[in-house]
Parts: C-alpha cells; sequence; structure tokens
C-alpha cells in the first residue's frame, strides 16, 4: 500500500511539474487566439479520423479475439473500446479501459484467460507497431541525437524495448521456455502466460500488425496531421510524421496521472525539432485531449444500457 502511495504521489508531483513548466514555458494569450481561429472543416476531419482509428482497433481485437475462438462484431468491439476510453477519463492509467474490454469479452464468453490475452497482446501489438514505425521514421532526426537529450534517450529506450521484445518472443518460441512457464505455481498467471504464449505464431502477427499499422497511420499520423494544420501550422507530412509516432510512444508512458503533462512535453519538446511552435504543439496536444474524451462519451449510452440489465 505504502509503495502505491508512493508511486501515486510521485505521479501526481511530476504531472503538476510538468504542468507548471508548461506554463511558464508556453504564451497562453497566443494559444487562445489558435482556438478561437481554429478551422472547424479540418477539425471535423480530425474527429472523423479518430472514429475511424476506433474502428480500426476494433477490427484488429476482432481478429485477435477470432484467434482464440471468441467472437464479436466490429460494431460491439467499437463501444467496447469507446467504453474504456471513457473509463480512463476517470482513472489514472489506461488500464482500467484495458481491463473494462478483457472484463467485457470474458462476459460474453465465459473464457476469461483467453478474453484477457487478447486484451494484452492488442496493446502489445500497437505499442511494437507504432514503436517500429517511430524508429523507422525517425531517420532524419539521428543527426540532432548529438544536441538533444530527450531525443537521444527517446532513440535510445526505441531500441531497447524492441531489443528486448524480440529476445522475449524468441524465447516464447523455446520448447524449454514454455516448459518453464508451465511449472510455475500459480495458476492464473501461468494460465495467462500460455495464452498469450499462443501469439507467437507467425501469421497472427502478420495479419493483427497490419491493423496496427493501419490504425496508427490512420488514428495517429494523418488524424493529428488534419488537427496541426487546423490551428494554421504548415508543416509537411514527411516532416510530420519522422515526429508523431515517437511523440505517441513518449506520451503513453506512464509517468504521470492519465499522462498529463507528459503528452503536452512530448509535443512541445520533439516537435519543436521540426520548426513547430511552442504554442501550436501544446495546443494540439490539449484540444486532441479534450476531444479524445468527448468522443468517448459516445459510449455512455450503451455502457448505462448495459449496467442496467
Amino acid at each position: 500500500m505504502n509503495k502505491k502511495r508512493f508511486l501515486l504521489g510521485l505521479k501526481v508531483a511530476i504531472s503538476i511539474g510538468l504542468v507548471f513548466w508548461l506554463v511558464d514555458r508556453v504564451d497562453w494569450q497566443s494559444v487562445g487566439s489558435k482556438i478561437y481561429n481554429v478551422s472547424w472543416p479540418l477539425l471535423i476531419v480530425y474527429v472523423m479520423l479518430q472514429l475511424l482509428g476506433n474502428v480500426i482497433s476494433s477490427k484488429k481485437w476482432q481478429i485477435i479475439a477470432g484467434f482464440k475462438g471468441l467472437h464479436f462484431s466490429v460494431g460491439d468491439g467499437f463501444f467496447a473500446y469507446l467504453t474504456g476510453a471513457f473509463i480512463n477519463n476517470f482513472l489514472p492509467s489506461t488500464l482500467g479501459g484495458d481491463a473494462y474490454r478483457g472484463l467485457w469479452l470474458a462476459d460474453r464468453s465465459g473464457a476469461k484467460a483467453a478474453s484477457i490475452s487478447t486484451v494484452v497482446f492488442d496493446r502489445f501489438i500497437g505499442l511494437w507497431t507504432t514503436a517500429m514505425m517511430a524508429l523507422v521514421a525517425c531517420v532524419p532526426l539521428i543527426p540532432l541525437m548529438s544536441d538533444n537529450i530527450p531525443l537521444a534517450i527517446a532513440i535510445a529506450a526505441l531500441v531497447a524495448f524492441l531489443v528486448i521484445d524480440l529476445t522475449i518472443t524468441y524465447l516464447y518460441c523455446c520448447a524449454w521456455f514454455r516448459d518453464a512457464i508451465a511449472r510455475i505455481p500459480f495458476h492464473k498467471v501461468r494460465r495467462l502466460l500460455q495464452e498469450v504464449i499462443f501469439y507467437t505464431k507467425k501469421h497472427i502477427w502478420w495479419r493483427t500488425s497490419f491493423w496496427a499499422f493501419c490504425f496508427a497511420f490512420v488514428g495517429v499520423g494523418l488524424s493529428n496531421f488534419a488537427l496541426f494544420h487546423a490551428f494554421g501550422s504548415d508543416i509537411g507530412l514527411g516532416s510530420f510524421f519522422s515526429v508523431i509516432f515517437l511523440v505517441t510512444i513518449v506520451s503513453s508512458v506512464p509517468l504521470s496521472i492519465n499522462n498529463i503533462g507528459i503528452k503536452e512535453w512530448a509535443y512541445v519538446t520533439f516537435f519543436a525539432l521540426i520548426g513547430v511552435n511552442a504554442e501550436t504543439a501544446v495546443t494540439v496536444a490539449l484540444l486532441s485531449r479534450f476531444i479524445q474524451m468527448f468522443i468517448s462519451f459516445i459510449a455512455l449510452p450503451k455502457y448505462w444500457r448495459s449496467r442496467n440489465q
């Protein structure tokens, strides 16, 4: 309990510290002016691409579940995703939404371990694919690493993550490793790990990576590109893609309450490398956060109906 309180206190402190950093760094009058003069057509494009991204994510999860013999429609998965996002609005991390999706599928199927494993792999394949895209896309930024410590740390962490991931995946394919897992005395832990090992089959990776790529390209890349231009940015697509996936990975690091402060800091710090001013970057980060929150409210009526059944 003391450890949990300490970690929570640390996240709160980091969030507060980063908020003060933003308050001091950003011209908030300029932020207000950008919001007032936003391009509504491009803002609508952003919302539509975000919704399309959720549909793609639902399809990805449906395919993952199908490998386990678990079935649901893309529409039901779409609302489960949005409900999970809605729940995350009130929790200090995104794990609450993932837990909801796992339990939602378990209630439908009666297979709890298999259902939770689909969410674990869904989260993992999304992170893995985005990390790969970030590493490839940020190659033009490598010459800047010597003069930018945050960039150097971020790229080094990406490389380390992918190396560790490939090592673990290789171990999962080894018979001796599977035998070691089979001897774990804790039944629930052993069962979940065995379910996750199932996803090391190559055809599963190829199919799910394709849909994860589609989500990152549409729901992260194109949607945010439209949002930057909605605030008058003239950033080119190539330069934008060299940063956005890296920013997405950094923003997901659980160092603050619901990544408050971390996301805005990442936008300001990394988009500055390609000439985007702090006011535009923080405006996009803040508005994307609020729009995503309001999009998640779409699931609220269906969620309450399911609670009352």
